[in-house]
Order: structure tokens, then sequence, then C-alpha cells
């Protein structure tokens, strides 16, 4: 079983003149559809060296028609955010992008060994339920994984997914007036549907309990009616030995990475709460908002304590993913006990 989205794209391109399964077009039909609304399809066959051709579009706007030689499948707004497949009829080739601040996902996988062809669409499960039917290889999904635990972040590109890949995005500077750099705003909602929201918006996990204060914060931006103006470095105390000896290059470019995936995740809360925002790399980050996480996950009460509880003790947890379920609620007994703080490695 999938969600079901509001909006997107999706497709099939197979060049190696294999039929298509009809049960394909429809897993990517029914995660387009929402309360009944209809999808616009374009499909064509053109014979080739190997037989034929396949290409299947699906969107949820009326964007196929064109008076040129291209079909195009688009999820937003073209010049500015939005995830599109553009079909070239004359070249038989097949663009994927996405731009803007990072609220239209897009994912995609390679039919490899399954047959010359790729597959895409805005929802990542029906990818993963047809890559599985299909038994390709997920080599990559244990490195990615641990990079996602070392780091605390999934890179754009990334293979999180494997071997479901996110599209990478072309992002989008906003720059706005009345910038506001520092927030004094109260927790208004329960932490469980922010984390949900975050997880939806993003489009991928996140281990940045902050977020939960920046989504709070430019809430609030909005309501007093400013833009705001944030920034990518956080304080850090300096250390005696740093005067003397370089930072490593490989630190350099873990914290440019981080940075660039920092500015996607701020960019698409501010699109999705509906404010301006500029973001400058040289400045100082707003300052979170302090939050009771120990207390919350110590909880078993409060509803994120109840999340990390039901999720910890449910059924393949972490299925296909090297965590060990049994050290988790170890960590957890021990959290709510009083023996540690294990809330950041518990959220």
């Amino acid at each position: 079983m999938y969600s079901i989205a509001m909006s997107g794209i999706a497709g099939i391109l197979r060049r190696d003149g294999a039929p298509v399964p009809e049960k394909w077009g429809h897993l990517l039909e029914q995660s387009l559809l929402f309360g009944g609304n209809s999808t616009f399809r374009f499909e064509d066959s053109v014979p080739v060296e190997r037989g034929d051709l396949h290409i299947l579009l699906l969107s949820c706007s009326d964007s196929m028609a064109s008076e040129s030689s291209e079909r195009l499948a688009l999820d937003g707004d073209i010049e500015g955010e939005c995830s599109y497949a553009r079909w070239n009829e004359e070249t038989l080739e097949l663009e994927l992008g996405r731009k803007g601040m990072g609220q239209r996902a897009l994912y995609w996988f390679d039919l490899a060994d399954a047959g010359d062809g790729l597959l895409f669409c805005s929802n990542p499960l029906p990818l993963l339920q047809i890559a599985r039917e299909l038994e390709l290889s997920s080599e990559n999904l244990i490195q990615g994984v641990q990079e996602f635990l070392q780091l605390g972040f999934v890179e754009e590109g990334g293979e999180m997914l494997s071997p479901i890949c996110s599209m990478p995005i072309q992002a989008i500077s906003q720059s706005g007036s009345l910038p506001s750099s520092s927030f004094n705003c109260s927790f208004t909602t329960t932490p469980v549907k922010d984390v949900q929201l975050l997880v939806r918006v993003l489009g991928t996990p996140f281990a940045d309990f902050d977020l939960l204060s920046t989504l709070q914060q430019y809430r609030y931006a909005k309501e007093i009616g400013c833009s705001v103006a944030d920034g990518l470095i956080v304080p850090q105390p300096k250390r005696f030995f740093d005067r003397f000896f370089s930072v490593k290059k490989e630190v350099k470019e873990m914290a440019s990475q981080r940075n660039a995936a920092r500015t996607i995740e701020l960019g698409a809360i501010a699109r999705y709460v509906g404010i301006e925002l500029s973001i400058s790399p040289d400045r100082m980050r707003i300052e979170p908002m302090q939050f009771p996480l120990a207390l919350w996950l110590r909880s078993p009460q409060s509803t994120l304590g109840q999340l990390v509880g039901d999720t910890l003790q449910s059924e393949g947890a972490f299925r296909d993913i090297p965590v060990d379920q049994s050290k988790c609620m170890q960590m957890l007994d021990a959290h709510r006990d009083g023996d540690a703080d294990n809330s950041r490695e518990l959220f």
C-alpha cells in the first residue's frame, strides 16, 4: 500500500523492445489520483532497432499538448517551483528535472538488469514496489543508510531508498524585504504533527531536531507579516589548536554538503509556510527555540513518546535497513529510566 498524492507526475521509458506491464502504469497512475480526479496521459510506441520503444507520461495537470515536438509532464510552475518530464519525439530523449526550493519531489530508478529503461514518479512508494517485484539489487542501501545516520541528512541525488534515487534539484534563490532574523514565539502545535509534516515537505527523513523550531519560527514570521533572513553558520566554541592547524579537506566538503542540504530544507519549509526567505552562508543561523525533547521522549504519554515507542516496537520497523531494533529498544528503555539522555539518537 502507498499514500495517495494530490498532484505529481510519473512515467515509464523502455527502450529494449520488451512490453511494459500494464500493472506498472496502473500503480503509477493510482499514486497521482486524489478524490477521483483523472490524470492526463501521453503514451506512444516508436519502432527502433531492438523492437518498439515505449514512452508513458502521466500528469495531474493538462500539460501534455505541445505545438513543437516536445511533450511535457509538469508538476508546478515551469518558471519556478516544479518537477518535470520533457519528452522529445524527434530525438527520442527524455529529460527529468526539479526546480525551486525542493517542494516538488521526484524519484526515479534504472531498470538495470531488468531491462533498458527507467521509471519515475513524484511518489517513491510505487517505484519501490515495482523494484522489489523485479528483485533489483539494493547494494547501496546499507551505505546510504549509514551515511544518513552519520551525517544526519540525505544529500540530494543520493540513494537513501536505493535503488530508488531522488532527483537532484536546481535551486532558485529568494530575497525579501523587511527581513527578520530573530524570533521570540511560543511552541503552538504538537511535535508529532510537525515531524510528519516536515517529512512530507522535505520528501526525505531528517535528523535535525532544530527544523521543528524553524517551522514554528517561519510560521510566526508569516503571522506578523515579515520575511525571513536566515543563515547557515552554527556557533561553535573556538579550540586552542584551531589557530595552528587548518581544517581537513574532508571536513570542509562535508560542511559544504550539509549547507547545500540545509539551504534546500529551509527553502522548502519557507515555501510551504508561504514566506519570502533570503539565506546567507555568511550569516549566523536563527537561534532555535529550546524544546524539552528529552522529556517528550521519556514520557510514554506524550505524543512524541508514544510515536517512538510504537515505532520501535512495531514488527518490521527497520525492514531492509541495517539498524538493530533490540539495541534501539535498549536505548529507549535507558532513556525512560533516566540512566542516559538518548533523545537526539532516538529522534
